[in-house]
């Protein structure tokens, strides 16, 4: 099938996960893995390390199968996530260019800037342009880290030279994604804008500066006053962000409002309770199918009360509590190892700018989905499919073009050695 075809369904499939309409974003990804199956199939056994992610989910249904099936299923649906959405990027490898994969990357960026600008002005006018909270805030749950990957794609192919646009083209998309970013008001895109840019300089800093700039970041936030973080108003973007701190803050709350204005904290203090309280088996293996009692009814919905919840904001106490410890350690190992190995290629100043796009990429996608993992459950989150298969595509060229030049460095070294002892027959 033409490469353009993905191109388009892969675009889609961006914008249709900026409205987080769950059945579309997986019917297109569905779509794109099966007819990317019927080439290549032999392109599967890239996803392999990643399946190891879906034993502690079946060791949790072992410990949990007296639970609800219907949640038991719902768990092992969500966990299916990350290996759906990795296999689809695996396969988009063999299917578009690299040039073009990264191309459409940004012009989806763009587009869902475009988008939510205008729905944004349509929604409270053009003071949304002043106070996009309020306009994120009445449009309800839209967005996509679309822009922050777009953006990604720009500073980086600029960092390794690689040219994807003109100048002026490479400006208007750079403008265009960070109003995207500006206009979605979101924290979680700041995260993972934030990661990316970190690592556009990290192979700079020197390690003899870690230690130096982490006592100090602990002496500074030990001696800020208590309540510096704590934001007069919640209206803008800056309040919202400024109170994300008290907002996370884990605490056995007692009264309403506390309850309510820091419900993600009280959510992660019942989720570590009911954690501790599981048993043996419970705490290594977790199981699915398990409801975390809040103690208290807490309205969730439009106009439902809630005291026990399958699904937590926080993606690691999720996991913890659906999987276990042995859950948590697992997703730590594999993604921990796969920065340690792209981050041996992305800091050598001697390797080919394209590995080191793709190191920087992997690297930086890992870090976005772990931060964010902690806010918004990005792991099992259509919102973040867009990086997910970023990471997928990235980990596929990396080890490909890895392996094509240990086949070149192999023949070349080959051809040498044929030459020397032709010379030294003479």
């Amino acid at each position: 099938m033409n490469s353009r075809v993905y191109q388009f369904l892969l675009l889609i499939m961006v914008v249709v996960s900026f409205f987080h309409l769950q059945a579309a974003v997986l019917g297109l990804v569905f779509l794109i893995i099966v007819i990317s199956l019927y080439k290549y199939s032999a392109s599967v056994k890239m996803v392999r390390l990643f399946t190891v992610l879906l034993i502690p989910p079946i060791l949790g249904l072992i410990v949990g199968y007296e639970n609800n099936t219907y949640l038991i299923l719902k768990d092992f649906y969500y966990f299916s996530f990350p290996i759906i959405f990795l296999l689809c990027g695996i396969l988009l490898a063999r299917q578009i260019e690299i040039a073009e994969f990264l191309k459409i990357l940004v012009l989806a960026g763009a587009a869902t800037s475009i988008i939510v600008t205008v729905i944004s002005i349509a929604y409270t006018g053009f003071g949304a342009l002043t106070n996009p909270y309020s306009a994120h805030y009445a449009m309800g749950i839209l967005g996509t880290p679309a822009p922050a990957v777009a953006l990604a794609c720009l500073l980086f192919t600029k960092k390794f030279n690689i040219r994807l646009f003109t100048s002026f083209w490479f400006n208007i998309f750079l403008a265009i994604n960070m109003v995207g970013i500006y206009m979605f008001a979101s924290r979680s895109y700041f995260i993972i804008l934030i990661c990316f840019v970190f690592l556009l300089f990290a192979n700079r800093i020197k390690w003899s500066w870690i230690t130096p700039l982490v006592v100090t970041s602990i002496i500074f936030f030990t001696l800020l006053p208590s309540g510096i973080f704590t934001a007069k108003s919640s209206d803008t973007f800056l309040g919202k962000l400024l109170s994300s701190f008290s907002e996370i803050s884990i605490g056995n709350y007692n009264t309403e409002q506390d309850i309510n204005t820091r419900y993600r904290g009280y959510e992660s203090f019942m989720a570590i309770n009911e954690y501790m309280n599981s048993g043996t088996k419970g705490i290594i293996f977790g199981g699915l199918g398990k409801l975390v009692d809040l103690k208290t009814f807490v309205r969730l919905g439009v106009d439902t009360d809630y005291r026990y919840i399958p699904v937590l904001h926080n993606g690691w106490l999720y996991i913890l509590i659906k999987t276990g410890a042995a859950g948590v350690l697992t997703y730590l190992v594999i993604f921990f190892g796969l920065i340690a190995v792209n981050w041996r290629k992305y800091a050598d100043a001697k390797g080919k700018p394209i590995i080191r796009l793709f190191a920087a990429l992997t690297i930086g996608c890992i870090l976005s989905l772990m931060l964010t993992n902690y806010i918004i459950t990005s792991f099992f989150n259509v919102e973040m499919s867009i990086i997910m298969i970023t990471l997928g595509y990235s980990y596929m060229n990396f080890y490909s073009l890895l392996a094509r030049l240990k086949e070149r460095e192999e023949a070349e070294l080959v051809e040498s050695d044929h030459i020397n002892n032709l010379s030294y027959s003479l």
